[in-house]
């Protein structure tokens, strides 16, 4: 009876090894990929999302992610009260839930992932209930010497009807809108039928307007 005690302990302790070692083998993967992802540069029009940066410093303990970018916190990795759990945005978003706070910096509130590490994450870890992912748009900026980045912050514009422009409505649009987007959802905000023949007026001050005639053009493109 004890030999075959020793024995079922022996086997035990092999298969929570091998567990161990299953486990340490698909952080080592999930690491890997992360960070391949993480490395990949800005390029104009890709999609990049916002993760609040209490949750990711939790995600690089529990992975092991090291490095100057990646501080491991002393923690082992994988250790499951390291486990960050669903991506949750919550501290990213305004108390009404409806859009993110202001005036938010970069790797101190949040953390910009591109798509594929995003999806990685979603995949992994999920995220928490009710909550809208936070997608961003690669922008260029610069007249003459173009630089990338990641439009986090959108512009607001004041809306309205050339029959009544008292009432306006604001919407928030990115620099990477094209203006026929801007119209549509104006036709959508002021129940304008789509056949309806229309025109987009940019206005400059209480008696000055500029046509916008090229619907193809981003609000970047128009200098808006």
């Amino acid at each position: 009876a004890v030999v075959s005690t020793q024995s079922t302990w022996g086997h035990t302790t092999n298969i929570a090894e091998q567990e161990n070692d299953t486990k340490n083998q698909q952080l080592q993967n999930l690491r890997t990929e992360l960070q391949k992802h993480l490395e990949k540069p800005l390029a104009k029009g890709d999609a990049w999302f916002l993760v609040d940066n209490h949750w990711f410093k939790q995600l690089k303990k529990y992975v092991g992610m090291e490095g100057a970018m990646f501080d491991s916190g002393g923690k082992e990795a994988g250790e499951e009260s390291a486990n960050p759990g669903p991506i949750d945005n919550k501290p990213l978003f305004k108390d009404d839930g409806e859009d993110i706070r202001e005036h938010m910096i970069d790797e101190l509130d949040y953390v910009l992932v591109p798509e594929e590490a995003w999806d990685l994450l979603v995949e992994k870890f999920g995220k928490s209930e009710g909550q809208e992912p936070v997608k961003r748009k690669v922008v260029e900026h610069g007249m003459f010497v173009k630089h990338c980045k990641v439009e986090v912050y959108y512009i607001e514009f004041q809306l309205a009807e050339n029959s009544n422009l008292e009432e306006t409505k604001k919407k928030k649009f990115s620099k990477s809108d094209t203006l026929e987007h801007i119209q549509n959802v104006m036709r959508e905000e002021f129940n304008i039928a789509t056949e309806a023949d229309t025109r987009l007026w940019n206005k400059y001050t209480s008696n000055t307007y500029e046509q916008l005639a090229r619907l193809d053009n981003t609000v970047q493109d128009a200098g808006l």
